[in-house]
């Protein structure tokens, strides 16, 4: 036989690949038989780390029988992470003898990787969900930061907890996402995301408006569902993230069209879901805080309603019919009906314990601001207001002096806060009832009259420096609150003068997981070895980052 160059080259081509198979045959990583518990092999652990997992995992074999070991290794070595973890565990024959009850928790610390075999009789017990859970929601956000030693140990104590049968007592068991699945989703790449999704979705558009035009296309509805479908399943795929916050936006927009889109009766009851509705998908989604939920949505809520009631011309009507019936205008019964509402605050302060001082203080604050910025729809005199300010603050200057908290769970308040608080609403609804209450005609007494505010002012704002908590530097405040009150007339003045024309408008209608992390040296503990289970199956989970 003739060796042509035709068979020179398919000799040469398949000496090479039976030649290289058998040098990777030749370079793959040693399967080590684990003698010990614990073999770190880098050296991430310190002593008092090796002592404390040692100790787990001895009391996990005492008090189970289940035999627990944990392999760190600089690197896999080319070597797939699932097939090296299930060689070691069943070469090492980790578990008792038939029992199989053993557990591998390896660690690649140069390939970033990490994975738990699970040995055939423990896999109804530590699930390929929860071995993900502890990977994903345990190890990793450790490991990213740097700290794999106390990344291992969480790990090590997650495995504890679910061998005991405690795991509801971790969190970070229970669910996939521990802080929600919006902290899940939101990473630094989904701003970028978005806009690559904002952008599909605007040529898939232009797609859809091409496609009418053909005549297959056009009129069938399942073709335009299918089509819908699959950039739905696309997005999903590729960009979970941009469409979890589409999805967000939408609600928005859906919360905005039961507000102020719908005007029938039961529309107010659909808003009011639609707002409510937000306090369980935020407590979900993000893990945000119930209390904090309440008090956000109450006031969000109250502002919408009170927007949507001003603009439906049906209940602003009948507004206007009670509060005439009642002798008032209808912004006088508006704001009868704001205070009431703030003795809210006084019995939440109640039941948190609060003192008389405090409950007192605040609430006068809040009112007195509600009815200062309201006084020409009560057609009190300016003078009146003030002298019950001054016995409103004798009566805290009472309670101040008198009732001092000597309790143990006697809440104590902050002087310095309150006055402070006095201070700036002295400032505001003081300044803007002596503004409007004082009419002047020239600018002579116009001057004079900023010179009296600018004098209540600054007495309001030294009441800090009287009580000692600052320098008294009544001149600069005297000076500063005239200027600023002389340039506030003046933009004034120039708004009014360049906006004198008028218009009026109205309008309404509107099973396996790896992960990955770096590391560093070698150590290999002494303990016991495995006890001839070996039986593994895959079972466990991997994951990477």
């Amino acid at each position: 036989m003739k060796f042509t160059r035709k068979i020179w080259i398919f000799l040469g081509i398949g000496c090479f690949f039976i030649s290289s198979l058998f040098s990777q045959r030749l370079l793959a990583k040693e399967v080590r038989v684990l003698t010990n518990h614990l073999t770190d092999e880098v050296g991430i652990l310190s002593l008092g780390n090796q002592s404390q997992i040692q100790n787990i995992l001895s009391g996990i074999e005492t008090k189970t029988s289940a035999q627990v070991y944990v392999y760190i290794i600089p690197s896999l070595e080319g070597e797939n992470l699932e097939s090296y973890s299930l060689a070691v565990a069943e070469k090492s024959q980790l578990g008792q003898k038939g029992k199989d009850n053993g557990v591998l928790v390896l660690l690649s610390t140069g390939d970033r990787k990490v994975r738990i075999e699970v040995g055939y009789g423990l896999e109804e017990t530590l699930t390929d969900v929860l071995c993900n859970r502890i990977i994903r929601n345990v190890m990793i956000p450790e490991f990213k930061k740097g700290e794999m030693a106390i990344g291992l140990m969480a790990g090590v104590r997650a495995i504890e907890t679910i061998l005991y049968g405690n795991q509801e007592n971790n969190s970070a068991l229970s669910s996939d996402y521990p802080e929600g699945i919006g902290m899940a989703l939101s990473n630094e790449s989904t701003p970028k995301n978005i806009a690559f999704a904002f952008g599909i979705l605007i040529f898939t558009w232009i797609i859809y408006f091409v496609l009418n035009e053909n005549k297959f296309f056009k009129g069938k509805k399942w073709l335009e569902v299918l089509y819908g479908l699959v950039v739905f399943i696309c997005l999903w795929y590729f960009f979970p993230d941009a469409l979890f916050y589409f999805f967000c936006l939408g609600l928005i927009a859906g919360n905005l069209y039961l507000l102020y889109g719908i005007w029938t009766p039961l529309s107010y009851l659909y808003s009011f879901l639609s707002i409510l509705f937000w306090i369980p998908f935020l407590h979900l989604t993000f893990k945000t805080d119930f209390q904090v939920l309440y008090w956000v949505f109450g006031i969000i809520g109250f502002l919408s309603f009170a927007i949507k009631i001003f603009s439906d011309d049906v209940i602003t009507k009948k507004f206007n019919q009670i509060a005439k019936g009642w002798g008032m205008s209808p912004k006088g019964l508006f704001l009868h009906i704001i205070s009431f509402l703030t003795f809210a605050f006084t019995i939440f302060s109640i039941g948190n314990g609060e003192r008389m001082v405090y409950i007192l203080f605040y609430q006068g604050l809040i009112l007195f601001s509600i009815y200062g910025l309201g006084f020409q729809s009560f057609h009190f005199k300016p003078v009146h207001f003030f002298i019950v300010i001054v016995l409103w603050l004798c009566l805290i200057a009472g309670f101040v002096i008198y009732l001092p908290g000597t309790g143990e769970n006697t809440k104590t308040y902050n002087l310095e806060i309150m006055v402070i608080w006095f201070q700036w609403f002295l400032c505001l609804v003081g300044g803007f009832i002596l503004t409007k209450s004082i009419e002047v005609s020239s600018w002579k007494y116009r001057f004079l009259k900023y010179a009296f505010i600018a004098f209540v002012w600054t007495l309001g704002f030294s009441f800090h420096s009287f009580l000692g908590y600052s320098e008294s530097r009544i001149g600069f405040i005297f000076l500063f609150s005239y200027g600023a009150l002389l340039v506030l007339h003046f933009l004034y003045v120039v708004a009014n003068e360049s906006g004198s024309g008028s218009y009026s408008s109205s309008s309404r209608y509107g099973s396996s997981s790896s992960s990955s992390y770096s590391s560093s040296s070698g150590y290999s503990s002494s303990s016991s070895s495995g006890g001839g289970g070996g039986g593994f199956g895959g079972g466990g989970s991997s994951g990477s980052w």
